[in-house]
């Protein structure tokens, strides 16, 4: 709101002078839609539609992402997925192109400051204002953060994650900021192929939609996103906060989730469990624990069916999204060390079945 009452203050800066004559030194109570005449109002309504407010120039704004390797680079209206190869030769218009450094951030060539270098891909969004911008990327890191099999989601090494964002304006300029990573510093790349164009394609629909249900599933991505780089404790509730975000009802909230999960996962998802697992999300969110380790109820899950219920509430929250927000399209890649597990098996090393069984299974605990 203060940006567009800073924008609407600009517009009548700009445009005092249609309203010089009505209004300039002369005292009076009231707005100034009391004091100037309709044929003044027209102009100014014609002024304010042809104007930024309401057409607005969409700007390139690129985000450097480091644990995110592209081999098929996607590209759409509201946004694009690059490696740092194809970024010139797709997203720079082209009279800026000697000027752009694609391996580094800041991306320019004539940068004389700090630079990071080590940018794996860029995510490059079009977007008239910086923080719609940051809004967009939050819902496609979201959306990529579900690409990862459950183990490695949250497995974080030690390596340096940069951050930041660079605007390619309109007359030709830059404007750069830094910043924290845009993603946790993961165990294993991301790696974004072909595979993976389809549901990019349905996020790039969702982003150029008004529905309800667009903003709903939109806004459980962006809470997915923001949960992502937390430890267990700090993440639990935000999680809760997805699933409310897509399935949420205002005049029965729980149950609405549980019957959203329900709906999106099968009816195998176990009753009795889910509706634990609901009663800790009630707890937490509704100030009953500050920290989900506080309630009793966390220790109650965990001895009636031996597994953390934080590790259940993500498996819940990431098959849910990907059910409802992309219909299934979007599917978990390959574990990065199938290869050596499977090797491992075969010389029975690990059993075949070496991951323990989880909510979700349809033999799961009852």
């Amino acid at each position: 709101m203060e940006r567009i009452w800073g924008l609407l203050q600009g517009f009548i800066a700009e445009n005092y002078w249609h309203l010089f004559d009505e209004t300039w030194a002369k005292p009076f109570d009231g707005t100034y839609a009391d004091h100037v005449s309709a044929s003044t109002k027209d102009i100014l309504a014609r002024q304010l539609a042809a104007s930024l407010i309401f057409r607005p120039v969409a700007e390139l704004t690129l985000y450097p992402l480091v644990p995110v390797q592209v081999k098929a680079a996607f590209r759409s209206e509201p946004f694009s997925v690059v490696s740092p190869s194809t970024l010139v030769r797709g997203e720079i218009p082209t009279e800026l192109e000697r000027w752009v450094e694609p391996d580094a951030f800041p991306p320019l060539t004539d940068w004389k400051g700090r630079r990071d270098v080590g940018v794996s891909s860029w995510l490059a969004v079009r977007s008239p204002v910086e923080d719609a911008a940051d809004k967009v990327r939050a819902a496609i890191l979201g959306a990529i953060a579900l690409t990862p099999l459950p183990m490695y989601t949250y497995l974080f090494s030690g390596r340096r994650i940069f951050g930041g964002r660079c605007t390619i304006t309109g007359d030709g300029g830059a404007t750069t900021s830094f910043s924290a990573g845009h993603t946790p510093p993961l165990m294993h790349d991301i790696v974004v192929t072909e595979a993976d164009h389809a549901w990019l394609s349905m996020l790039a629909e969702k982003l150029g939609s008004n529905t309800k249900t667009a903003r709903r599933e939109l806004r459980s991505l962006e809470y997915f996103y923001r949960a992502w780089p937390l430890g267990k404790s700090e993440r639990f509730p935000i999680l809760c906060m997805a699933l409310d975000a897509v399935f949420g009802d205002a005049n029965g909230a729980t149950q609405a989730v549980i019957d959203g999960i329900q709906v999106a996962l099968g009816s195998h998802v176990p009753d009795a469990r889910l509706r634990r697992l609901m009663s800790l999300r009630a707890a937490v969110i509704h100030g009953g624990a500050p920290d989900v380790y506080d309630s009793s109820k966390y220790a109650e899950y965990y001895s009636e069916y031996a597994v953390d219920p934080i590790y259940d509430l993500e498996l819940i929250t990431a098959a849910c999204l990907r059910a409802r927000v992309f219909n299934g399209a979007l599917v978990p890649h390959s574990d990065p060390n199938g290869e050596i597990v499977h090797e491992h098996q075969k010389a029975g090393r690990l059993p075949k079945q070496y991951l323990r069984p989880s909510i979700l299974d349809v033999a799961g605990t009852p």
